[in-house]
């Protein structure tokens, strides 16, 4: 039996473009915890040309006050920029090993069969965190419920 949790309440923040060397993302966290902000969900990616993106989840109602924050970090640390998507909803499904493989196929096969996107998904072998546009989110979360909570 899967436990699956539903959050509304998030935005998607992506750090574009920054240079791919130590210590930018220190920086970046540095300036949201004095902040007090809480993020979850970190990724980061390296693309060519030697830049990478770095992405999280903040609150909604940090939104306002970050967004200034945020582009002035960016900026300082010669990053090309920074997104704010605020139409995301954050579906995890916890569930037990052995085949984390099996289960993701399973997330993946599910959303896509009611026409949500992952956005972005971060697995451990215990759970998966999907961000999916707000506008198929209840339906994605309804139709995982189906499969995942029998």
């Amino acid at each position: 039996m899967s436990k699956i949790k539903f959050n509304d309440n998030c935005v998607h923040v992506v750090f574009l473009g920054l240079p791919n060397v130590p210590g930018i993302a220190a920086e970046i966290f540095k300036c949201l915890s004095s902040h007090s902000v809480d993020v979850s969900m970190v990724t980061q990616n390296t693309m060519r040309g030697g830049r990478s993106d770095l992405a999280f989840l903040i609150r909604k109602d940090r939104l306002d006050e970050m967004i200034p924050v945020c582009r002035e970090v960016a900026e300082r640390v010669g990053g090309q920029g920074v997104s704010f998507a605020t139409e995301v909803a954050a579906i995890t499904v916890g569930f037990e090993a052995p085949s984390a493989a099996d289960t993701l196929a399973k997330i993946f096969s599910t959303l896509a069969s009611v026409g949500a996107n992952i956005e972005i998904i971060n697995s451990t072998s215990e759970s998966a965190i999907c961000i999916v546009s707000l506008t198929k989110a209840k339906e994605g979360l309804e139709a995982l419920k189906k499969v995942f909570e029998n």
